[in-house]
């Protein structure tokens, strides 16, 4: 449905949304397992760390471990740590970190009971019901972008699409320009090259007007640092840990944990697994630079068992999530959970798993919900319509955290009396002049009856979705920037793309 077209039910001033503010989860966390519970596992994950080892494919993180004195085996790249090592670590990793982007207004704390939101990322594909499904481009990347810094409820950038119509070795500078200008919100940066690393802090520092040594005070861009589950760390993966701890900057180290697949087929092992692999990562980053900052990542789930597919948004990967709260607390790290679905469409069962998935992150105590918005297909496509609906999921349950005064004016005592037993409220005065703000009004959701439903069209939610991402890129406002600084990330990503860009390693 165009947004032009005639008799529609929404306009652009019914896209009614919470204001920018940082998210604060007040519920207690979760405890799933007992405490004895989550010693063993960590027990477990210190006896991998020892006895089995990781394998580590960069010589220079074995280099890094062996001066710690681990024991290294070059033979198979396998580097066994002491738990000595890992306690080290613990005592330096911060409880908590903030991201401040090029606009310090959309800065974002992690850590306590903060709980910050990012959209999608990585998907090649994106959809929409009125183009279908299709390979990432820049124009669609540009648009994701948009809505990025259109709602509200998102608060950080992912990487939405990917833009595969731009060469590989140029594909990090458009996106991370377009990205820096579309948007003011925290940046995101992809670990799969020394140089794409480089390239894109520089712009980054670039958008907040510092040097690349002043941005590595401060940290202001966020990147996944995904093992190769069990006990692997490639290079890329291993040389982002190393270079954005340098910078100061934070990783999310999540492991690839398929139980049944990756893991043996239980919980148990599963988490023990994820947090040897987290625990590795952070020592790494710890003895590059004491007090960089990391997050323990956690989006573990099993397989199905019949086919081998991974089971995004079920019941088993919440069940790791509130797991994986639990290990990031005895750690004392931030923790990163996300938004997964395993629908191929925005239907019934992407909602559910979404809002599934959206609760145990609360419950797990999470300070960082990955892929907020957009995820469809196991993360193999960005859906537009899917992005509206979890963006009203994320706001139902920021809507729900909010705080609830209660006092003598909202127990509201003499106006139950004044319109006593019987009565209704429908024309009070305090009605009549909170009608549009007292209580959550839905992004997409409606309330109309069966006849009212069917009169305005029969749409499902879906078909609502999308004309407000529509009227959201029409009313869509570029964000502000000193014209000097966009002059300055033009000349550097048409220099580096005069050098030969940065081929993925």
């Amino acid at each position: 449905m165009r947004p032009d077209r005639p008799n529609r039910r929404r306009r652009a001033a019914d896209i009614v949304q919470m204001p920018w503010r940082q998210l604060v989860n007040p519920l207690a966390p979760v405890s799933l397992i007992s405490k004895d519970q989550v010693e063993a596992i960590h027990e477990a994950a210190l006896k991998l760390l020892e006895d089995v080892g990781v394998r580590c494919a960069l010589p220079e993180a074995r280099d890094i471990f062996r001066r710690a004195g681990a024991q290294v085996d070059e033979a198979d790249q396998r580097v066994r740590l002491g738990r000595d090592i890992v306690e080290a670590g613990l005592l330096t990793v911060p409880a908590g970190l903030t991201l401040t982007p090029r606009n310090p207004a959309h800065a974002v704390r992690m850590g306590g009971g903060h709980l910050a939101t990012a959209a999608v990322l990585g998907p090649p594909n994106c959809t929409d019901l009125g183009r279908g499904r299709r390979s990432g481009t820049l124009a669609d990347l540009s648009e994701l972008l948009k809505l990025t810094q259109y709602f509200n409820i998102v608060q950080m950038n992912g990487w939405p699409v990917e833009p595969l119509d731009i060469e590989v070795r140029f594909r990090h500078l458009d996106a991370a320009y377009a990205m820096l200008t579309l948007t003011d919100k925290v940046p995101y940066v992809f670990c799969q090259s020394r140089q794409r690393i480089a390239d894109v802090l520089t712009l980054c520092a670039m958008a907040r007007g510092e040097t690349l040594e002043e941005f590595s005070r401060r940290p202001g861009v966020f990147s996944i640092i995904n093992t190769n589950t069990p006990l692997q760390y490639d290079v890329p993966m291993t040389v982002g840990v190393i270079d954005m701890a340098r910078y100061g900057q934070p990783v999310l180290l999540t492991p690839f944990v398929m139980a049944g697949a990756s893991t043996p087929a239980t919980i148990a092992s599963a988490m023990a697994l994820n947090s040897a692999e987290v625990l590795f990562g952070m020592s790494l980053a710890q003895l590059v630079r004491p007090g960089a900052p990391v997050l323990y990542g956690c989006a573990a789930m099993s397989i199905d068992m019949k086919t081998g597919a991974p089971a995004y948004g079920l019941a088993d990967m919440q069940r790791c999530t509130l797991i994986g709260g639990q290990m990031a607390r005895r750690y004392n790290m931030p923790m990163r959970s996300s938004n997964f679905s395993s629908s191929n469409i925005p239907d019934f069962a992407s909602g559910y798993e979404s809002a599934s998935a959206c609760h145990a992150a609360l419950g797990a105590g999470a300070h960082l919900l990955m892929h907020a918005a957009g995820w469809v297909e196991g993360g193999l496509c960005t859906s537009y319509e899917k992005f509206v609906l979890d963006c009203e999921i994320v706001q139902s349950l920021a809507q729900m955290l909010e705080p609830v005064s209660i006092d003598s004016d909202t127990l509201a005592l003499d106006e139950i009396a004044q319109v006593g037993p019987g009565g209704h409220f429908f024309g009070t005065p305090r009605t009549i002049a909170t009608f549009e703000t007292a209580f959550y009004r839905p992004l997409v959701s409606t309330t109309q009856n069966y006849g009212a439903w069917a009169e305005a069209g029969g749409r499902t939610a879906a078909e609502r979705a999308t004309p407000v991402w529509q009227e959201a890129l029409a009313q869509y406002v570029e964000p502000p920037i000193d014209p000097a600084i966009r002059e300055a990330l033009q000349a550097f990503v048409a220099r580096r793309k005069e050098q030969g860009g940065a081929p993925i390693d």
